[in-house]
């Protein structure tokens, strides 16, 4: 039996959801296949990713623009080198001893750290498991260049040229798309949809994430919606932001209008097909489930970094829309629910844009390499 590794980061965030995503497309083409989707800090240091949430938790919350000057900056990259050289040659031991335990025929990566460590891998040891790095924001950052790599999956000519300039050969870099689960292929009826959650099939309805682990102020968001606006329904997923969920479960009966709140959730697809807008932050991976269930999208305060140049190339391309401050979002979901073919407009270029079968394209290009 042939086995894949499919490397991430991090239990929580969006890079660990990518990896399941691409197994799940993978165990639909190919059933007798073995994939893992393995988090690479679990066999490196648990502590040390530990560390770095934490580092970057606090960086992100007190000094955000801080993260924004340090992101995808060459002089920033040619100080850290040294550094990943250390982490990464300590790394080495241990990951080459799980490769040669698992013996994989394909290794896949959807965050440039462990690609960075099987990149060095191959270079150094000079062993020919191929390699696909796959890009999950809508710019691949300089922390992902690594001639090592067999194949870059990107989600758009730009980040194809990007790559390009940076000295990757253009038959290396595939535009697939950011992967997103195969059960966003299948539209689900909202009157379906209505009945298993109790939503009501007449109103508005308004979806309100901050991703997996539930960031934002999505407490403050839905009471100026809720405050500023009528006959409207609120869907809120909180993720595994469990004071957030409290809080909800805590004061939603005071709300004017209907507020529908859950935690984390395996069936975003169903909520963003009853949906008409989502309310988020800029991650690639919601942005592009999204985009492939049509949703008009308002994006509110990017984090400086990837989530900012995410929100820059959906703008340039007129799929969503960006709201500084509250007060903007308001502004932006009164012109929305009033204007019907602007709201149509927003939908239909989401759709356009985006790669539903991203996963599958991904797949293909992996059995390809076995």
């Amino acid at each position: 039996m042939k086995k894949i590794i499919i490397f991430h980061i991090s239990q929580l965030g969006g890079h660990k959801k990518a990896a399941e995503n691409i197994k799940e497309a993978l165990e639909y083409r190919a059933p007798s296949l073995d994939v893992l989707s393995l988090n690479i800090f679990d066999y490196i240091s648990p502590l040390l990713e530990k560390k770095v949430n934490f580092l970057y938790g606090l960086t992100i919350k007190y000094f955000p623009q801080l993260w924004g000057k340090l992101y995808d900056r060459k002089s920033v990259m040619k100080t850290l080198t040294p550094l990943q050289k250390i982490i990464n040659r300590c790394a080495l031991v241990k990951i080459y001893k799980l490769i040669d335990k698992i013996k994989p025929s394909l290794i896949l990566t959807t965050q440039a750290f462990p690609c960075g460590i099987i990149a060095d891998l191959k270079k150094i040891l000079n062993f020919s498991i191929p390699l696909i790095g796959v890009v999950t924001d809508y710019y691949p950052h300089c922390f992902w260049i690594y001639s090592e790599v067999d194949f870059y999956t990107v989600a758009s000519q730009e980040a194809k040229e990007i790559l390009i300039k940076e000295g990757i050969k253009e038959e290396k870099i595939k535009i697939a798309g950011i992967p997103i689960s195969i059960k966003f292929l299948k539209p689900f009826p909202r009157k379906e949809i209505a009945q298993e959650f109790g939503f009501d099939l007449d109103l508005p309805t308004v979806l309100i994430m901050g991703g997996g682990l539930g960031i934002g102020q999505l407490d403050k968001i839905v009471k100026i919606i809720d405050k500023s606006f009528k006959n409207l329904q609120i869907i809120v997923v909180c993720g595994k932001n469990r004071k957030l969920y409290k809080w909800f479960k805590k004061n939603f009966s005071f709300f004017q209008n209907k507020v529908f709140y859950f935690g984390y959730v395996d069936f975003i697809y169903k909520l963003m097909d009853f949906s008409d807008i989502i309310i988020t932050k800029a991650g690639g991976l919601t942005v592009s489930e999204a985009l492939a269930k049509g949703l008009a999208t308002i994006l509110i305060n990017p984090i400086p970094g990837q989530e900012e140049k995410n929100t820059r190339f959906l703008l340039k391309k007129g799929t969503i829309l960006k709201a500084k401050n509250l007060k903007e979002l308001s502004i932006f979901l009164d012109s929305l629910l009033k204007d019907k073919s602007k709201l149509f407009s927003l939908k239909e270029k989401a759709k356009n844009l985006s790669i539903t079968d991203s996963s599958l394209r991904i797949a293909e290009l992996a059995l390809s390499c076995l």
